[in-house]
């Protein structure tokens, strides 16, 4: 059985832990989100110009090592804005199964992937999809 006393107690503990503890390394998530969120319009004349503003202060969280599925994205939406603007519209239907949704947004950008030898640009990056 769950015990939500005992939830209660754990979360208490972390917000208090939180800004003390974590803040200083976890700040740029929160200003990441914000600027997301500021910025996110599916609605956007200029998709992916607004994407890549949305998507600005993501850093590391959509970029590592040799992935920079952010950079990859924008790519796409430079190139096909209302093919991607309807991935994203997918993506936030929340009629749909979590799983459902992403795994198709993933299928989607490996598709996009796929076709992008013609965009001699996109090929430099390493792009892994793990379905």
């Amino acid at each position: 059985m769950f015990d939500k006393a005992k939830l209660k107690d754990v979360l208490s503990q972390y917000k208090k832990d939180f800004l003390p503890k974590h803040w200083a390394d976890e700040k740029y998530k929160w200003e990441a989100v914000k600027c997301f969120q500021d910025n996110w319009d599916i609605n956007a004349e200029d998709f992916a110009d607004m994407l890549s503003r949305s998507l600005s202060k993501t850093y590391n969280l959509l970029a590592s090592m040799n992935n920079f599925p952010a950079r990859m994205i924008t790519g796409f939406a430079k190139t096909a804005p209302e093919e991607v603007r309807a991935m994203y519209i997918d993506l936030f239907d929340e009629t749909k199964e979590v799983y459902e949704r992403i795994n198709t947004f993933k299928m989607q950008s490996s598709i996009f992937y796929s076709k992008s030898s013609v965009i001699n640009d996109f090929r430099q990056f390493y792009f892994e999809i793990k379905a």
